[in-house]
């Protein structure tokens, strides 16, 4: 087995189990297997990673609990390793504004994130100089005619959409953080389950789907696992041999 290193997760439907009320919270929808599995892997010597389409600001707190201390945030535009920010790749503050005014004229409803915050934009506001994409909740095919030389828009649930920068994604990401630890992909492991998972599965060693996870991710899976809700990531990681299950 190779001597992994990393293991980047994503969290809705791979951490957090989606069939729990969404009143729980982000951390609270994690079973204690999972929690449990971050700390073993932990021990073992491979740094766990949280790998989401959303800001820093809304994992920060959840990885503080979960005492991870590196994240993949909004898509791959904003990263940190150990509790340092790596990378952050800001749309063009001449971009958003044409894409502020082709949604409103689209009659498109969407918000702003930053790393820290999303924001709704009104009309009339300052276009924000540090957004790391839009936040949309409608089908692909109702969004205005995008760029798609500079942007892509990400299905990371079953009605909402990320639009970021086209070359910046989760997998992106995972190679930042590879090069920091200074470590091949083949030391790499992924733990994913929607559409926005599928560069990052293409950039590890290893990649691992959920059980409850989208059909055609399973499909480029290396190993598929259990459910979220049936412990899933703590399953893969002892049949795995990441760690035993004592």
């Amino acid at each position: 087995m190779p001597n992994y290193k990393v293991a980047f997760f994503d969290i809705d439907g791979t951490l957090a189990d989606n069939e729990l009320p969404r009143e729980l919270g982000i951390y609270g929808r994690i079973p204690e297997s999972a929690k449990k599995a971050l700390s073993k892997l932990k021990e073992q010597g491979i740094e766990p990673v949280i790998a989401s389409g959303r800001n820093y600001e809304m994992i920060a707190d959840f990885a503080q609990l979960l005492e991870v201390d590196s994240a993949i945030a909004s898509n791959g535009t904003f990263v940190t390793f150990q509790g340092e920010e790596i990378a952050s790749h800001y749309l063009e503050t001449e971009l958003v504004a044409e894409m502020i005014a082709s949604f409103q004229a689209a009659e498109v409803e969407f918000l702003l994130e930053t790393a820290t915050e999303i924001l709704e934009y009104q009309v009339g506001d300052p276009v924000p100089e540090n957004v790391l994409q839009f936040l949309c909740h409608c089908p692909k095919d109702e969004l205005p005619e995008l760029d798609t030389t500079q942007v892509i828009a990400e299905k990371v649930a079953p009605t909402a959409l990320n639009i970021h920068y086209a070359h910046i994604s989760k997998a992106s990401g995972i190679e930042e953080i590879l090069q920091r630890m200074n470590i091949t992909a083949e030391q790499a492991l992924a733990f994913g389950d929607e559409e926005n998972d599928f560069a990052m599965f293409e950039k590890v060693g290893f990649p691992i789907a959920m059980g409850n996870g989208n059909e055609e991710l399973k499909a480029k899976a290396s190993y598929v696992t259990d459910t979220v809700g049936n412990d899933g990531i703590w399953k893969a990681c002892v049949e795995l041999g990441l760690f035993d299950s004592e």
